[in-house]
């Protein structure tokens, strides 16, 4: 166990945004952990802009 506060998901992906370069957001705010079955064109569009 350890004492450190749980970070929230805004937190970690946030720090991960920041840390990463050339790096950009994309929400799928209808999607959850499977967002290329629950939101498959919006996971494809993401994926295709990532590749330009």
């Amino acid at each position: 166990m350890t004492d450190r506060p749980v970070r929230s998901e805004a937190e970690t992906v946030g720090s991960l945004e920041r840390a990463l370069p050339r790096v950009r957001r994309v929400i799928l705010p209808e999607a959850g952990h499977l967002p290329w079955v629950e939101d498959p064109r919006g996971f494809r569009g993401a994926g295709t802009a990532a590749l330009r």
